[in-house]
C-alpha cells in the first residue's frame, strides 16, 4: 500500500523557529506529518492519523560538527548529539542544510522542549548567527567595492551579472538576518 503525500511551500527565517515548529505542529494534528524538506522550502509530508506532536528544531552543520564542537567545547556532537536527545524521548526526523528536525508526541498537554535554558536555546542561533557572519566575511570586499572585481573580470556580462545579482544581495540578506538572529538572541535574554 503506497503512503499519500502531499507537498507545501512555505518560506521560514532563521528566526522564525518558533512559527515553522508550530505550523508542523499544526500539520501533524492535521494528520500530516513531516518526512522531508528540500533547499527551496518545499517540505513533503506523510498522512497519517492526527496526533498532537511537537516539532523542535536545531541548527548543526552537518558537514561540520567538529566546528561546532570547537564553538561549545563542552559538548561533544559528534558523538552524543543524536544519541542524547533519542535518550531524551525525541524522534529525529530530518536534517537539512544543517537543521535538524526532531518530534516528540504531547503528554498531558505539555510541550516538551529540547532545550530547556536560555543558554542552550541561544545556542541554535549563535551557530547559525556565526556561520551567516563567515559567509557575509568572505562575500564583503567584492560587494563593497564592486569595482574592483569588474575590472578584474574586464567588465564582463558574466561579472555584472554576479555582483550584481548574487554577490550584493546575498551580502544584503546575510547581513539582515545576522541582525534579525542577533535581536532574537536578545529578547531570549529578557525572557
Amino acid at each position: 500500500m503506497s503512503e499519500t503525500l502531499i507537498k507545501k511551500f512555505k518560506c521560514f527565517w532563521s528566526w522564525e523557529l518558533e512559527q515553522e515548529q508550530q505550523w508542523l505542529r499544526e500539520m501533524a494534528s492535521q494528520g500530516w506529518h513531516l518526512k522531508a524538506r528540500s533547499f527551496f522550502g518545499v517540505y513533503s509530508f506523510v498522512q497519517g492519523e492526527p496526533a498532537d506532536i511537537a516539532y523542535a528544531l536545531d541548527y548543526i552543520p552537518g558537514l561540520n560538527m567538529e566546528f561546532a564542537s570547537r564553538l561549545e567545547p563542552d559538548i561533544h556532537y559528534q558523538k552524543f548529539y543524536h544519541q542524547l536527545i533519542i535518550d531524551a524521548g525525541w524522534e529525529h526526523v530530518l536534517s537539512s542544510l544543517g537543521w535538524q528536525y526532531w518530534r516528540m508526541p504531547v503528554r498531558n498537554g505539555k510541550v516538551p522542549e529540547i532545550f530547556t535554558d536560555t543558554a542552550s536555546k541561544k545556542s541554535k542561533y549563535k551557530r547559525r548567527l556565526l556561520e551567516m557572519c563567515i559567509f557575509n566575511f568572505a562575500l564583503f570586499p567584492t560587494a563593497i567595492y564592486p569595482p574592483a572585481t569588474l575590472r578584474q573580470w574586464d567588465h564582463s556580462l558574466a561579472a555584472y551579472i554576479i555582483i550584481f545579482g548574487m554577490v550584493i544581495p546575498a551580502c544584503l540578506y546575510f547581513s539582515y538576518a545576522s541582525i534579525r538572529i542577533y535581536l532574537r538572541m536578545r529578547e531570549m535574554q529578557k525572557i
